[in-house]
């Protein structure tokens, strides 16, 4: 690397040097062009491609402790939401006139010349991969890129034992032989009788496979040998390999909530009809409501605007389904900067979990006692029913502070959209205690039994029980689910 940093000496200072690390390979392909937009008219500054750090649930938590050992606050982050640290490099785009005199600058490590060029005070811009990114110095790194290189080569392929396979020239396969799945064989390998070889998988130029042997999902370099009666399995064999596969720490690779709750939640299948029946009924419900309800909601409108200064709606920020953040709608019931007093009040907060509530909360305006008593303070979701991003039916709309308490209870009612009314709503049985927990048994059991018979009878009771104004037994809207619930 003394050489590079000699050679650059020769270079115009207005030059530009880009550097590439394979062992930090984006997964969706790598291409530079996101470090080259608009390079001549921006800022000389340089460029960087990361991959954001990730761990293997989305979630860290972080202790801190006072100098006596004692626990002062424990912390959750979240992958892309608030842990935002980088894990790999893949390419830098740097102006020379930044290296100049810079002979010991650590060109052998994208991180470590990142971290440097910071220190020596050169203005930087991180680019960060949409796809995620492979850690190619780590076994499951590699693998993970053989895979989806395998899968995407066969994507467009019939499905058969030809459509299967890439053979290359002098191979010689026993008739005996199996081949499952999609296999990449280059040439002269040598594959023997009853050998399985199951894909994705990639055998290298001159690689032999004796007798029995398995080989699954694996990728098998140059002249490598499989011994008779051998089983290898998610392994990158090649010269000099340990023997013991290390513990992967792969670069982050999105892995999105199931479409459908039953995967995560493990309820019952469903009717594939159920979901865009849900969406049109949502639409229908909506603008219909919309329309009947409009001189009820003129007029609230109209006496919030009377009563205090202020927009007629507050609008929230809230999670919706696979963690979309939306707008969320609601008549405004408190003074303006009622958010910036809930601190001055949390001690007297008589709920638990991440909730906020008092009985006599002097935060509330004349009027939106009343609009709170008639439950109209949720009727302008409506809009976001209308926009998707709501439905009449779902676990309560939540902002990703509350969310991100619970891991299970997230990933569970971020895999549904929020509903305006739900279960929790509906059954709650300890209003004046608040009951976390009961609220996070709702949500995950209307996730688990979802269906358009539970929606329509919570609707039903929403409307019968003024908004929930008084519980109903469980029982009645999930007759088979009664057990699960807390007692």
């Amino acid at each position: 690397m003394a050489d590079l940093g000699a050679s650059l000496q020769d270079h115009e200072p207005s030059d530009w040097l880009m550097i590439v690390d394979p062992r930090c390979f984006p997964s969706v392909g790598f291409d530079p062009g996101a470090l080259l937009l608009d390079l001549e008219h921006s800022p000389r500054r340089a460029r960087h491609l990361v991959a954001l750090d990730a761990h293997p649930e989305g979630t860290a938590e972080c202790v801190q402790l006072d100098p006596s050992g004692t626990v002062r606050r424990i912390q959750r982050y979240y992958d892309l939401a608030t842990w935002v640290f980088a894990s790999g490099v893949s390419c830098s785009l740097l102006p020379i006139a930044c290296t100049l005199g810079g002979g010991d600058m650590p060109f052998g490590s994208l991180r470590e010349l990142r971290r440097s060029l910071v220190d020596r005070g050169v203005p930087s811009h991180d680019v960060t991969l949409g796809g995620g990114a492979f850690d190619l110095s780590e076994e499951g790194g590699l693998l993970g890129l053989s895979e989806r290189t395998v899968l995407g080569l066969f994507e467009n392929r019939r499905a058969s034992d030809d459509g299967w396979r890439v053979v290359g020239p002098g191979c010689q396969l026993h008739p005996s032989a199996r081949l499952v799945g999609p296999v990449i064989i280059q040439q002269g390998v040598t594959i023997g009788p009853d050998a399985v070889i199951v894909g994705p998988a990639v055998l290298g130029e001159g690689v032999r496979i004796g007798r029995d042997a398995m080989v699954a999902q694996c990728v098998v370099g140059p002249g490598m040998v499989v011994a008779p009666g051998t089983t290898v399995r998610h392994r990158v064999l090649v010269a000099g390999a340990e023997t013991a596969p290390p513990a992967p720490r792969p670069f982050y690779v999105p892995s999105p909530l199931p479409r459908n709750p039953a995967e995560t939640m493990g309820g019952r299948s469903r009717s594939r009809g159920y979901p865009a029946l849900k969406v049109a009924i949502d639409l229908f419900a909506a603008a219909a409501g919309l329309l009947l309800l409009s001189p009820f909601l003129v007029l609230t409108a109209l006496l919030i605007r009377l009563e205090s200064r202020g927009p007629i709606f507050f609008r929230d920020r809230r999670e919706g389904r696979g963690g979309r953040v939306f707008e969320c709608f609601k008549f405004r019931t408190m003074f303006v900067g009622a958010d910036l007093m809930q601190r001055e009040l949390l001690e007297k907060n008589q709920v638990d979990g991440p909730q906020f509530k008092l009985v006599s909360d002097p935060r509330v305006t004349h009027v939106g006692r009343l609009v709170r008593a008639l439950s109209l303070d949720e009727l302008p979701q409506l809009l976001n029913v209308l926009r998707l991003e709501m439905s009449l039916v779902g676990p309560r709309p939540s902002p990703f502070r509350e969310n991100q308490l619970c891991i299970p209870w997230r990933d569970g009612r971020l895999s549904v959209r929020p509903g305006i009314t739900g279960l929790w709503q509906i059954c709650r049985h300890r209003r004046s205690q608040g009951d976390f927990h009961q609220w996070i048994q709702y949500d995950l059991l209307y996730v688990r039994h979802m269906s358009l018979l539970v929606d329509l009878r919570i609707l039903v009771a929403t409307v019968l029980t003024l908004g929930g104004q008084w519980p109903v037994p469980l029982a009645r809207i999930i007759p088979h689910a009664g057990r699960e619930a807390l007692r």
